[in-house]
């Protein structure tokens, strides 16, 4: 199954009448609104959070930075504070799509640059993840991308996050077994990278 394949899966849902409640132009435009659906005899007016323009571009995009030179692959955290759950978390790094990137591995990466300083080259596109399907509509597209070198940043720029480390698969699964990594962002974007790494190497496995 390829990436578009895997994409086409998902079937669609009855479609909904959005009515805008309320709207901010900045970064692209955001909008909070609103629709009636009746199911089984009862009436439920849904919420949901629309971000970007009207073509419906991806909300966002989040990298999976691994790291080969050492004795087992290493995947790149970020330690983030976030203001709105109260909480500091590892994370991978990821971050909004500007009208300016060419494609969403570009906003990746550009991203992963930004926040950590870092340099990687891409090796594939995942897919996208919906992070929240209750209320908000916009995906976030997943890239797998081996690490280069450090320097990723401007020149007079330095890395947006406070602290970055390299983790190998039994680390990262101990963060999330002790609440330290529990993001749905980060946990559906190495879910995906496991898929399609195990995937890789069924393939490449020569046949009997």
């Amino acid at each position: 199954m390829t990436r578009d394949d895997w994409q086409r899966t998902s079937p669609p849902s009855e479609q909904l009448g959005w009515d805008t409640l309320w709207a901010d132009e900045r970064h692209g435009g955001w909008q909070v609104e609103a629709a009636t659906r009746e199911t089984d005899g009862w009436t439920r007016t849904n919420l949901r959070l629309q971000l970007g323009d009207e073509d419906r571009r991806l909300t966002g995009a989040a990298c999976v930075c691994v790291r080969r030179d050492g004795d087992a692959p290493r995947v790149l955290l970020v330690d983030q504070q976030r203001p709105a759950p109260g909480v500091r978390l590892w994370e991978i790094p990821r971050g909004m799509v500007d009208p300016d990137d060419a494609t969403p591995a570009q906003a990746a990466l550009r991203e992963l640059g930004e926040e950590t300083g870092l340099v990687a080259e891409l090796e594939a596109e995942l897919g996208e993840i919906y992070p929240d399907t209750g209320v908000f509509a916009g995906s976030v597209a997943v890239v797998l991308a081996g690490f280069v070198r450090e320097g990723g940043g401007s020149d007079d720029a330095e890395p947006e996050v406070e602290a970055t480390r390299w983790f190998t698969r039994a680390q990262v699964r101990e963060l999330i077994a002790t609440g330290r990594l529990r993001d749905g962002i980060s946990l559906g974007a190495l879910a995906l990278a496991d898929v399609w790494r195990e995937a890789a190497a069924v393939s490449a496995a020569p046949s009997a």
